[in-house]
């Protein structure tokens, strides 16, 4: 609310300093045929007229142009909050994306480490009842060893 006071209080004194500088342009000294029109003939009243003429349309144009950007930097004044926490916003989500991909990344290396010490158990034990049956067929119970558990020693 408080960007939109400032804004109305620029745009308004920026109103009051265009309408001071062309009303004290305008002052003429002397006579009014300061030009000298009445002593021409028609070609270079004609020629006048549309010189003053199109000072008069550029005049138009530049004032709107000026006009149009000062009503495009009110907006942009005004916005500008918004704009900022839009982009405080869209960071944060950016950073917990990036969290969530970290820890599904976190979350996969540990599956597969899980995975290689659970095929590292299966060789161990494959190894030891292929050294301890050979080709025959040798009941559990018969095994001179039992695996219980394998732990890393570190």
């Amino acid at each position: 609310m408080k960007t939109k006071r400032v804004a109305l209080i620029l745009l308004t004194l920026l109103s009051v300093a265009f309408i001071l500088a062309f009303a004290t342009a305008c002052e003429v000294d002397g006579s009014p045929d300061y030009l000298g029109i009445a002593d021409m003939n028609f070609g270079d009243r004609l020629l006048t007229g549309l010189l003053v003429f199109v000072l008069g349309l550029a005049m138009v144009f530049i004032v709107l142009f000026v006009l149009i950007g000062c009503i495009k930097l009110v907006e942009y004044l005004i916005m500008l909050p918004q704009k900022i926490a839009k982009n405080k916003a869209v960071e944060a989500i950016q950073e917990e994306k990036r969290e969530a991909e970290q820890a599904a990344a976190v979350a996969a290396e540990q599956q597969r480490v899980q995975d290689e010490e659970d095929e590292v158990v299966a060789v161990i034990t494959a190894a030891l009842m292929a050294y301890y049956c050979g080709n025959a067929p040798v009941e559990m119970s018969d095994l001179p060893f039992r695996v219980r558990s394998i732990k890393e020693i570190k």
